[in-house]
This record gives structure tokens, C-alpha cells and sequence, in this order.
């Protein structure tokens, strides 16, 4: 039973961690690629800052492999209780999710791409080329409003799962599940805007997405100092477990 506790102690803090650096991963390529993506010719700019961009791309696909790598480590814990929301997560979370943040990550580079052909060419005639590259921050904002909703099917069954077996305190699953079902109000909402552009955090509709950026950072903090529920993993049922984390 210590060997168990131990394993699943290991866990909570491994997931914890990428749950931070899958968040921090973010907020960087942000804040790396901002003062590219402000140019006024954007996205043809972006060659003559091309180390730049890199890292911040590279940066989203290290936001993407860190998260999808949380489902899949909670997998074999949460499957105990409830293996078909288990795997649910696993599938929403972990592979369909990181299928679009791959696919996200590949416009970046062939926004680059585009960048690096137009200053080969310096064709006098940039339409073209702006028309490509628009097409191709298009895509980036369908595919982030695609897997916004992705995203808030697996954190909805995550957290779902989590209450049921008070593997964490049950205000802490309950904000999850709050946030899973106002985060794709936002994502919903962008796809029927004019110019469908992904929901930024915080501003507008984008303030919808707060809760569960909040509370994906406290149950980070959470798994890493107190861990899962010894009482819920002993008794490897929800329905034997009535003891709550206090």
C-alpha cells in the first residue's frame, strides 16, 4: 500500500509540473511572437525575425506535448473509477487536442515559409502572398476555436471523474467543471463572429476562459503540495470513499 501511495504521490507532483510549464509554455510564445505578429506587415515580416518565431512556436508545441501528457499519466489512476471517462479524457485532452495543436503549429511554420519565399523572390507584388498568409492565420484562429471546444469536452470529463472520486476536494473538481462548461461559450461565440477570430483571455468574450485558467493553475499548485486524496486511492472506489479533502 506505501508503494502505491508513493506511485501515485509521484504522479500528482508530475502532473502538477506540466500542468506549469504546459501554462508558462503559453503565456512565452505569446510574449515572444507579440512583437512580430503587431508589425504592419505581418505575417511577411516574419523572416527578418525568424529565431524569434522558432522559439515560439517551438514554444506552443512544448504548451501542447506538456498537456497532453496529463490525461495519460491520470489515466491509469482515474480508469479505477470510471474507465470510459478515463479514456474520454485521454481522447479529448490528450490526442485529438494535441492533433490540432500540432496542426496550429505547423501554420506558424508555414507562415515563416511564406515570410521566407516572399524575401527571396521581393516580388513587387505582395498581394498574393499576404492573401496566403492570411489564409494561413485563418486556419490558426479555426483551429484554436476547434480545440477550445475539444479541450472543454476532456477537462468536462476530467473533472467529472475527479468529483465522483474525491481524488481532489470537491470545490477544486466543481470549479473545474464550471470552467469546462463556460470555456467553449468563447470558442462557440468566436466561430460565429465576423472575422471568427480565437477568444483572447481576458478580454471580451475571452473573459469566459479565466476560471479554468485560474483553476488549472491552482490544481497544478494543489497536486504538488498535497497530492490526491489517500483515503478516495485506498478505498480504489468512489462509492466506499465518503471521506472529503478538507
Amino acid at each position: 500500500m506505501t508503494n502505491k501511495m508513493n506511485s501515485e504521490r509521484k504522479t500528482a507532483i508530475i502532473v502538477g509540473v506540466l500542468f506549469i510549464i504546459g501554462t508558462v509554455s503559453g503565456i512565452m510564445a505569446a510574449v515572444v511572437t507579440a512583437p512580430i505578429r503587431a508589425g504592419s506587415t505581418f505575417p511577411l515580416n516574419i523572416s527578418a525575425s525568424e529565431p524569434q518565431w522558432i522559439i515560439g512556436t517551438l514554444l506552443i508545441l512544448l504548451m501542447g506535448l506538456s498537456l497532453a501528457m496529463v490525461p495519460v499519466l491520470l489515466y491509469p489512476i482515474l480508469k479505477k473509477y470510471n474507465e470510459v471517462l478515463a479514456f474520454g479524457s485521454v481522447l479529448f485532452r490528450g490526442v485529438l487536442e494535441q492533433v490540432g495543436e500540432i496542426l496550429y503549429v505547423i501554420s506558424f511554420f508555414l507562415l515563416l515559409t511564406v515570410s521566407e519565399i516572399y524575401g527571396k523572390t521581393g516580388a513587387a507584388d505582395i498581394s498574393n502572398f499576404q492573401t496566403l498568409g492570411s489564409m494561413l492565420i485563418a486556419a490558426g484562429h479555426w483551429i484554436q476555436n476547434i480545440n477550445g471546444v475539444v479541450f472543454s469536452i476532456g477537462t468536462l470529463m476530467m473533472f467529472a471523474l475527479f468529483y465522483q472520486t474525491r481524488l481532489i476536494p470537491r470545490w477544486l473538481s466543481g470549479w473545474g467543471i464550471f470552467g469546462a462548461v463556460l470555456y467553449p461559450i468563447a470558442y462557440i461565440v468566436s466561430m460565429f463572429s465576423p472575422l471568427h477570430l480565437a477568444p483572447d483571455a481576458g478580454v471580451g468574450i475571452g473573459l469566459l476562459l479565466i476560471p479554468t485558467a485560474i483553476q488549472e493553475m491552482v490544481f497544478a499548485v494543489w497536486l504538488i503540495i498535497k497530492g490526491f486524496n489517500s483515503l478516495a486511492i485506498a478505498s480504489g472506489s468512489p462509492k466506499t470513499d465518503t471521506n472529503e479533502v478538507k
